[in-house]
């Protein structure tokens, strides 16, 4: 139990960081830390506790199918936040996300 709370604060830190910055006009330090590789890093090592190395690699492919509808989903936000506002934005990024992901798994 306590390495969930462990968990907890890692991914508060992140998002604290994030946000800290983004607000300042830092947008690219406050990008390069949410997507600093700390997160996958601890997951892998967890999985590989957990599951063993046939774990981490089915977790490594599956994280690879992702990353393209990931991409999608920061272009519309970056798109559309100026001409539709950030909920907008973000609920059809969302939307391109989980479609795209769904699609993309069907056909691995």
């Amino acid at each position: 139990m306590l390495e969930f709370l462990g968990y907890f604060i890692i991914g508060g830190m992140v998002v604290s960081l994030t946000t800290y910055y983004g607000s300042k006009g830092h947008g690219f330090l406050a990008a390069f830390i949410s997507m600093f590789p700390s997160m996958t890093v601890l997951i892998f090592f967890l999985l590989y506790r957990a599951g063993g190395k046939a774990s981490v690699i089915d977790y490594a492919k599956s994280l690879v199918y992702v990353v393209p509808p990931w991409i999608l989903y920061v272009c519309a936000v970056a798109f559309l936040c100026d001409r539709i506002g950030i909920w907008f934005s973000l609920a059809i990024g969302i939307t391109l996300y989980f479609c795209v992901s769904i699609c993309l798994n069907q056909l691995r």
